[in-house]
């Protein structure tokens, strides 16, 4: 069905679209409020250019809108839902505790088999001694 083709390939570019980080963080700290790209820069860390780089990939594919407020240009989600939604997705990365305990076995054991990293290497007897 054509249909199916169409919307999964959608799909397909809103998760291109969401598979850099940064993007991600954009969208998290648009969810609570409109901010200017000076703003994203000083909450991400990162420079003036970087975050518009990354606005504009936003901007291109409709998740966000800017508006101007004077000389300020604010950014905001165009469907904040998208946010709660990408946050729904945490469920997915976060680790079983089974399998937290399972890899903190697994470390502990890797410890014992090959000694504790801590106690100092044995000495090599000098020659002629």
């Amino acid at each position: 069905m054509p249909y199916r083709a169409v919307v999964s390939a959608e799909l397909a570019k809103l998760f291109g679209v969401l598979s850099h980080p940064i993007r991600i963080r954009i969208l998290e700290e648009l969810k609570k409020e409109d901010l200017t790209v000076g703003t994203l820069k000083d909450m991400l860390g990162i420079t003036h250019s970087a975050v518009s780089q990354q606005l504009a990939v936003l901007r291109s594919n409709h998740l966000v809108v800017e508006m101007r407020q004077g000389r300020n240009v604010f950014y905001h989600l165009r469907r904040p839902e998208l946010a709660t939604w990408i946050m729904d997705g945490v469920s997915f990365i976060s680790p079983d505790a089974s399998e937290v305990e399972k890899m903190i076995s697994a470390i502990q054991s890797a410890k014992s088999a090959w000694g504790d990293e801590k106690k100092a290497p044995p000495r090599r007897k000098k020659r002629g001694a």
